[in-house]
């Protein structure tokens, strides 16, 4: 299994209104590795050794609750480097993908929030 980036107790904190199903977690997941993967290879674009925060999310949602493991995104980057704000853009945009979730299962008349909803 992959390296686990998501602090699953977390995630109903983050989802407030929405119960989470239990394959929330996987799908989450999956769209950090992918954004960490996506981010080394704009690093490597742009002749960096470096991931940034801008490689990974430019978005700008609420996060109060951390719901990346900090640790392990420095695992997941491989030969790079991660700068400091790094984990804090990835959390950023897990929160927002979660929170849009939330709304499309609201949308689908489900109080539940799963991967197909991600």
């Amino acid at each position: 299994m992959a390296e686990m980036l998501i602090v699953k107790s977390k995630i109903k904190d983050v989802a407030k209104g929405c119960n989470v199903g239990g394959d929330t977690a996987e799908a989450l997941n999956k769209i950090a590795l992918e954004a960490i993967k996506k981010a080394g290879a704009r690093a490597d674009a742009n002749d960096r050794k470096t991931i940034q925060g801008k490689d990974v999310c430019i978005c700008k949602a609420s996060a109060k609750e951390m719901l990346i493991v900090k640790s392990k995104v420095k695992e997941v980057a491989g030969k790079h480097n991660v700068g400091s704000d790094v984990a804090d853009a990835l959390n950023e945009m897990i929160t927002w993908v979660l929170l849009e979730g939330c709304k499309r299962a609201e949308a689908n008349g489900r109080k539940t929030v799963q991967a197909r909803d991600i």
